[in-house]
Parts: C-alpha cells; structure tokens; sequence
C-alpha cells in the first residue's frame, strides 16, 4: 500500500485523532456545494430498505434460532448480518441524504465513516457467498474437489479467514464517498482534488472475482441439480428424504424442489454480479444518469434480496418467521399449522375422527412430511 493509499483509510484517522487526510478530503473556501436533491428516489431507497431491513431481521432471529448451525447456516448468519448494515447505510442513511442534498462538506466525518461502512460490508459479503456458493455445490456433492472446506476443523479456518478480510477491508480499504449529485456512492468526493487519489484496486479485483467466480459456481450448481442429480437433500431446504406424497405427484413434487434450488442460486448470483459489473463501469466510464441510479437499487437488492428468497424460497426459515409474527390462534383458525407440535395436534385430531388438515394442493398434512 502506498504512502497515500494509507492515509487514506480508516486506521490512519483512528490513528490521528479522527482527522482526516487533508491533500485528500480537506474541503477549502472555494469548494461549491451542489444543490441537487431528489426527494422521490430518497423516499424510495428510505422506505423499500426498512422494509428489507424488517423482513432481514425477521429471517436473522429465524437462523439463529436453528439450534446445531451447519456450516451453510453460520454463512447465511454471518451474511445476514453484513446485508442488514448494508441496508442500513445503502439505504436509509442514502434515501436521507439524498432526499435532504446532503453533501460531503457538510459533514465529512459522517459520509467517511459511512463510506468505509459501505466498503466493509460489500467487499466480506462478496466473499463470503462466494464461501457460500462453494458450500452448496459442495452439499449436492460430496466429491466437489473443494469439500473439505467444510469439515469441521477447516471450517473455523475459513470463519476466522472471513473475519481477518473483514477487518481489513474496514480498517485498511480506501472508503466510498456518497454523492448527492448521482445519489450514489463514488470514490471521489467532488472537492476539486486529483480523481485518480481515490482509486481503489482492491474493489476492481473483488468486483471482478464475485462476478466471475458466483456465476460459475450457482451454474455448475444449477447444471448438476438439472442433469446430474435426481433429488436433493441439502440443510438450507427444509425437507427430508421420507418426504411422503402419492406417488402420481412426486415427481411435480421433485421438479419442484429443484427450481427453488436453482432459483436461490440465479437470484443471489444475478444481483450480486450485476451490481458488481455496474460498479467496475462507472469507476471507469463516463456513464448516464440511469445507469448510476440502476447501479444503486442494484447494489440495494443485492443486499436485500436474500430476505424475499428465505422468505418464499427455504420453508425452514418462512415457517419459522410465521411463528414468530402469527398468534397461533391466528394459524390454527386458517390453517397455517408450522412445526412439530402443531402437527402433531392434527395428527390426533385425524386419529380420533376429526377434520384432518390440507395442505394448499388438497392433500393430508402428515407428520413425515416435515420431520
């Protein structure tokens, strides 16, 4: 790291006495403020991420309820955590900046701080569902040459190599700097310093890498649920192999298993990659208006979209949320009976002559279908 680039990061203002590099973010006299302000995408970005926020919430408290956390757990964990600070600062805290025109010399240490925030979030989420990826593929098969990763012992190795690049990417990354102007996040904070200051190498490598290495793992996964694997029994789906449904439909039952794999896998790939591509371009390229306010909401989905997959997608984490959110007089009234004891309940019912229960395709609930 050069002389500059460490000056520029977060150790070096902790280090001195919260100041920060003058030749880099000191604003002068002769500084103009620009006065765009966008209210209507500010309401946007402000209201969409505190929904996104809840729904993350709801679905953190939902895994980390999960009592013996497999390795795809702790990741989904450790992402969930990283996405809702995302939310936060990508989209609360710019959905107010941006409905106010807020700038940069107004308040530098609170766009730094939040810069390096931002940077520290997306860099370890990157990596850790690439860490998540390989997971998966590993998890539909055993013979994936990077399983051992997830045995035990390597997998705190792998835990403590996702702790150590998280800190380093808070505490020794050059920070991303929001712009009222585009109503992003940009390298340069548009106070008439040298723009090649700012560039930041470490994201172009990073950006490059989750969208080059999440596009070729989600499609091996994709390629080898579709062609090579006739049935999955992977933890982040809540299912069981003594599944029992009449015959003449497990087979819709089957195809059906397989798309919400796949679909998990297009949706965190296509979001995280796009919003990674769109970036590399505009650090490089003159790019137009919608391109910037795209690359936004990108980067915003990327972190949220996970929430909307869990919640339609992973029957453990959906059930476990209506649990907590629904009074179970509520869900025994319309027959939204979630877990082993609620089962269990219809099961006697069933036993001793009363109503048994259907499911949304017309057929008897039983124990074993969700053991």
């Amino acid at each position: 790291m050069s002389s500059s680039s460490s000056k520029m990061t977060l150790f070096y203002m902790l280090t001195n006495s919260f100041e920060l590099w003058p030749d880099a973010y000191e604003c002068s006299e002769n500084t103009k403020y620009p006065e765009t302000r966008w209210p209507r995408f500010g309401i946007y970005l402000i209201s969409s991420g505190s929904i996104l926020i809840v729904l993350y919430s709801l679905c953190f408290i939902a895994i980390f309820k999960v009592k013996k956390l497999s390795p795809a757990y702790q990741l989904m964990l450790i992402l969930s955590v990283f996405d809702i600070t995302s939310l936060s600062v990508g989209s609360v805290i710019t959905g107010f900046l941006t409905y106010h025109g807020i700038f940069f010399c107004q308040y530098p240490r609170f766009f730094y701080i939040s810069g390096c925030i931002a940077m520290f979030t997306w860099l370890t989420n990157c990596v850790t569902c690439i860490i998540l990826a390989i997971e998966r593929c590993a998890e539909v098969n055993p013979r994936f040459f990077l399983y051992f990763l997830f045995e035990r012992r390597v997998f705190k190795l792998v835990l403590l190599f996702i702790s150590v690049y998280g800190i380093n990417s808070l505490m020794f990354s050059k920070p991303v700097i929001f712009s009222p102007e585009y109503s992003t996040f940009v390298f340069d904070p548009m106070i008439g310093k040298d723009p090649t200051l700012y560039t930041n190498s470490w994201l172009t490598v990073n950006n490059l890498m989750i969208a080059v290495s999440s596009t070729t793992l989600y499609f091996y996964l994709c390629y080898y649920l579709i062609f090579k694997f006739g049935y999955s029994t992977s933890m982040w789906l809540y299912k069981s192999k003594r599944q029992v449904f009449i015959s003449d439909f497990f087979g819709i039952f089957r195809k059906f298993t397989k798309f919400q794999i796949v679909m998990q896998g297009v949706i965190m790939c296509l979001f995280h990659s796009a919003a990674a591509c769109v970036y590399e371009y505009m650090a490089y390229f003159s790019s137009p208006l919608y391109l910037i306010v795209t690359g936004q909401t990108l980067w915003q989905l990327a972190s949220g979209c996970l929430s909307v997959v869990y919640l339609t997608l992973n029957r453990t984490i959906k059930n476990s949320v209506v649990k907590m959110v629904i009074p179970k007089a509520i869900r025994k009234k319309f027959g939204l009976h979630i877990g082993v004891e609620e089962l269990l309940e219809i099961e006697r019912a069933a036993d001793n002559g009363g109503v048994s229960s259907l499911n949304a395709a017309g057929f008897i609930v039983k124990f074993d279908n969700f053991v």
